[in-house]
């Protein structure tokens, strides 16, 4: 039984446009601009598809050259809707010249040589190559969200640039080449319904990519303290974890610093609420602006902060903290315009090697901030 093209380009536009329909809801809803992206390239593959389905029917203007360059557009649109969801650079310039570069080769295949077989190389070759860029900005993310997450919507793209060179294949071997897309042997029809498929399951892919972000979201919302922005001791407990199992591995030092806002309750009653959660966020952001990107820093609670450095000997990490005490802690102003300011107290340690946790440092540190506190605040003591 032959496949009738037609056909299959409309029933396949159809169920495309009913995901988009959902997509496009989604999009409207959250208002995330990766859901935007990908919405327009389900509407791309529909609009490409409905157009296909018209041949012989509408002007080739709409259903040869609108119509493969929708359908590439619908790459492109997911290619920039991952990137934005991955906070990647968008190449918009780079893209729009692709697109108007795609219009013009097939303008002048269809109406300076109407070469149908060369229409078909064009097309095919690119969806192999973006397809195969789709899959490789996904598969860079893999150590991130897992096969779980990825493997619908990399194995559609690899898919697609598997039928891009099966297509070319057939396109290249055949005896008799077909002279347009409705005289297109089974082989290739049989490619267009899987392509087809490739671009409907990829949708569902969208989704699952969606769905990843938002855990991810709130993953970090339950690890994260929101008047600092640091790490909460739920997050800093798992990171620490994971800095306590590569220090094992590696055997390189790990320091561990704990800092206490000194006289913070006097803060409180006598600026006010407002001043002490002040003072909290300018601690935070002096401790972004002081430490290493790679450095775990969190807030344990009230005015107790907790700092690990990595590949750091005791020195190294008291020098450090000196650096933070000295920094700039003015972080408002009183009433009569007076700056607000406060010291901190610290304690610092070293892990040994017959520490049998990270808390066995910290422990220690704890009790360097306790004698720093005895001996008159705004000092670092060794623990």
């Amino acid at each position: 039984m032959n496949l009738h093209l037609p056909t299959v380009l409309l029933f396949a536009g159809l169920l495309t446009a009913v995901i988009t329909l959902g997509l496009g809801l989604l999009a409207w809803r959250e208002r995330r601009a990766y859901l935007v992206h990908w919405t327009a390239a389900l509407v791309s593959t529909f609009v490409g598809m409905l157009l296909f389905a018209l041949r012989g029917t509408a002007p080739d203007l709409l259903t040869v050259v609108m119509a493969n360059v929708l359908l590439l557009g619908n790459l492109l649109f997911t290619l920039s809707g991952y990137q934005r969801l991955f906070d990647q650079p968008v190449p918009v310039r780079a893209m729009l010249v692709l697109a108007l570069l795609q219009f013009g080769v097939y303008a002048w295949l269809t109406f300076g040589v109407d070469d149908y077989n060369s229409r078909v190389l064009v097309f095919n070759a690119t969806l192999a190559v973006l397809s195969a860029a789709s899959a490789l900005v996904l598969r860079q993310q893999s150590r991130r969200l897992g096969w779980m997450v990825l493997a619908l919507p990399v194995g559609a793209h690899l898919l697609q640039a598997l039928l891009g060179l099966v297509r070319i294949g057939l396109t290249l071997q055949s005896n008799e080449p077909a002279t347009n897309l409705m005289a297109a042997s089974q082989g290739h029809v049989v490619a267009i319904m899987l392509n087809t498929l490739a671009a409907m399951a990829l949708a569902f892919g969208f989704l699952a990519l969606h769905a990843s972000h938002l855990l991810e979201a709130l993953e970090l919302q339950a690890a994260t303290d929101p008047l600092t922005g640091l790490a909460n001791r739920r997050g800093f407990d798992r990171a620490l974890a994971l800095e306590w199992e590569r220090h094992q591995r590696r055997g390189s030092p790990l320091a561990v610093m704990v800092i206490d806002i000194d006289h913070f309750k006097q803060i409180n009653d006598t600026h006010g609420h407002a001043a002490g959660d002040a003072a909290l966020r300018h601690l935070g952001q002096v401790l972004r602006q002081h430490l290493r990107p790679y450095d775990l820093s969190g807030r344990l609670g009230g005015e107790e902060f907790c700092v690990v450095e990595a590949d750091t000997d005791l020195e190294g990490a008291r020098r450090s903290a000196e650096r933070l005490r000295q920094s700039d802690l003015v972080f408002g102003h009183d009433a009569h315009g007076q700056p607000l300011s406060m010291t901190v107290s610290m304690g610092v340690a070293l892990v040994s090697v017959d520490d049998q946790s990270p808390h066995d440092a910290i422990r220690r540190a704890d009790a360097a901030l306790y004698r720093a506190k005895q001996s008159g605040r705004n000092r670092v003591e060794i623990g």
